[in-house]
């Protein structure tokens, strides 16, 4: 399979409805959860659907979605004090993915390690979309 650059933009859609999927697997982060004096574990997962450039996009890294953005957005959500829980990290994590203009769904899974001896972890799974 060709991996040149002609290959790649010559395979991409070219009306202003394409997307593609950009997967973030397993950030993982200790995070501080309100009322408790222990650290606990956050394992975020992400799926975005991002708008693709079209046909003919330049070769440059501003014209696509760039996960790395992301990645430190989620390193300063998972930093703050006396977090909630995991339903405030989805949704804070979900809304960080959409301020960004090419992310146009994002599905957020979380989920905490827990204190208790059977349970290994407790978390939330969220979806949401750009508003049209």
């Amino acid at each position: 399979m060709p991996n040149d650059t002609d290959s790649r933009r010559a395979g991409a859609a070219s009306d202003a409805s394409a997307t593609y999927t950009i997967l973030l697997r397993d950030f993982t982060a200790t995070v501080s959860l309100a009322g408790r004096t222990d650290h606990t574990t956050a394992r975020i997962n992400l799926e975005l659907k991002v708008s693709h450039p079209g046909r003919g996009f330049p070769d440059d890294i501003a014209a696509v979605m760039s996960y790395e953005d992301i990645v430190e957005d989620l390193r300063r959500l998972c930093a703050e004090d006396a977090v909630p829980g995991p339903d405030y990290l989805a949704d804070r994590a979900a809304a960080l993915c959409l301020a960004h203009a090419k992310v146009r769904r994002v599905r957020v899974d979380v989920e905490l390690s827990s204190a208790l001896p059977d349970v290994t972890g407790s978390g939330v799974s969220i979806t949401r979309e750009q508003a049209t």
